[in-house]
């Protein structure tokens, strides 16, 4: 019987045969299950943007410049079309990451269906808002770090290959994405970052080029002349944070002519959201007078951190908390109603979407549906389960890093109480609680 010595191997021709066969059906396995998976999600979703074309909710400017200028340059539907695209690709290829850790697809699969289905998750990805690609990049990181560190328990990471360096480009792909997004995109995108090239050390020196080249795209289209490096509107985060201050101190400082000090003392008393003050100021004095605001804020970080950092916490608390707040008008969980000049394709379909998200609004449902941080919570707690069970450390850190990084950006310079700033946990969590499937005999498979 032939033998072959290609590459050292020794083995009978049949057996090397034999070999790459089943490596071929084992290949063909794995693409099943997230294409399957893929398409299901990319079909309900479907459904989602025929009921609420052109956009189900959104259409004015959404602060983030790039998203904006995508809107403008294609058209609303356009936009949505491929935010389906982009969010049924991201579910499917975290599902293929879980896969590697021993989620069988009748868990994982329906999950995924069900964050497409569900009207505070579905009804957001046919929106017009820049959170729908922050969650797609969150989706995309998250699995590709799983992949990654699946490898690294394998041993084959140091291995590379087409199926590695695909990881590593959606990797590049999701920081990018998340960076476009805006200020809190690219906060978001450097802590996760930061974490996986912790956790990763094997690909540390990848990771971080990838990471810097990434997090330099923002920069790149500043320099060429487009506004996608835009800070934000500092000047109103800054100012609710005054706001507070005057509440707790009515001798503190507060420009006058921005707004008179009443307003500003009621701002302060709910300061779950910058609007409780930009809906009394005069926005145009506001404008003209951002010097003045921020040289008043610097005062008052340098003095008194700690009401800066209570204000902080006040309007993060959409991050953390289970619940919402119970007082000020401000303080509950907002989902933005439905756009009345968007009639959907068809119009039942559209009135059944309407209808169901609207259902789902009772208020003793808020911190079960509408709120990220109980499933950022619970994903947590499965991966510390699945840390437990098969030695591996390192997949806390990895699963939790987008998570961990929006938190952080939102505690940082979050405006409100959106559930959508925390939509990526309400995606990653219920995928997330399905490594608590796996049993103690099925670990990670490169």
């Amino acid at each position: 019987m032939s033998t072959s010595t290609t590459l050292g191997d020794t083995r009978p021709e049949w057996a090397q045969r034999q070999e790459r066969e089943r490596r071929h059906r084992r290949a063909k396995s794995r693409l099943r299950l997230p294409f399957a998976a893929a398409a299901a999600c990319q079909a309900v979703l479907l459904l989602w943007w025929a009921a609420g074309y052109p956009a189900f909710t959104g259409g004015g400017p959404t602060g983030a410049p790039l998203y904006d200028a995508a809107v403008r340059a294609l058209h609303p539907g356009a936009v949505t079309l491929a935010q389906t695209v982009a969010v049924a690709f991201a579910l499917g290829y975290l599902v293929a990451a879980l896969a590697r850790f021993g989620v069988r697809g009748r868990w994982s699969g329906p999950v995924a269906l069900a964050l497409a289905a569900l009207p505070p998750t579905g009804s957001l990805v046919v929106s017009l808002s820049p959170e729908v690609p922050f969650t797609a990049g969150a989706l995309l990181l998250t699995a590709a770090g799983l992949r990654l560190l699946a490898r690294r328990a394998g041993g084959t990471l140091q291995r590379g290959g087409p199926a590695q360096r695909l990881d590593l480009a959606v990797l590049f792909g999701a920081v990018a994405l998340l960076a476009l997004t805006g200020t809190r995109g690219a906060g978001a995108a450097l802590v996760a970052a930061l974490v996986l090239v912790a956790a990763l050390p094997r690909v540390r020196v990848r990771l971080a080029l990838l990471t810097a080249l990434a997090l330099a795209v923002p920069i790149a289209l500043a320099l060429l002349g487009h506004p996608a490096a835009r800070t934000g509107d500092l000047h109103t985060l800054r100012a609710a944070d005054l706001a507070l201050a005057r509440h707790r101190d009515p001798g503190g400082a507060a420009p006058a002519a921005v707004a008179p000090p009443a307003a500003w003392d009621a701002a302060g008393a709910d300061c779950s959201s910058t609007a409780a003050l930009t809906d009394r100021w005069d926005a145009a004095a506001a404008r003209r007078d951002q010097d003045g605001l921020a040289t008043a804020w610097r005062q008052l970080l340098r003095d008194h951190p700690d009401r800066v950092l209570d204000a902080r916490l006040c309007r993060g608390r959409l991050a953390w908390s289970v619940w919402a707040a119970a007082d000020g008008p401000h303080a509950a969980t907002e989902v933005p109603e439905a756009s009345p000049s968007s009639p959907g394709l068809l119009r039942p379909l559209h009135s059944a979407a309407a209808w169901s998200r609207t259902l789902l609004r009772a208020p003793q449902l808020d911190w079960l549906l509408w709120r990220g941080a109980l499933w950022a919570y619970l994903g947590l707690a499965a991966a510390l389960l699945y840390a437990w069970r098969h030695r591996l450390p390192a997949v806390v850190p990895v699963a939790g890093a987008a998570v961990l990084g929006t938190q952080l950006a939102l505690t940082a310079a979050a405006a409100g109480q959106d559930y959508r700033t925390m939509a990526a946990a309400l995606f990653l969590g219920p995928l997330l609680l399905t490594l608590a499937t796996v049993r103690n005999g099925r670990g990670p498979a490169s």
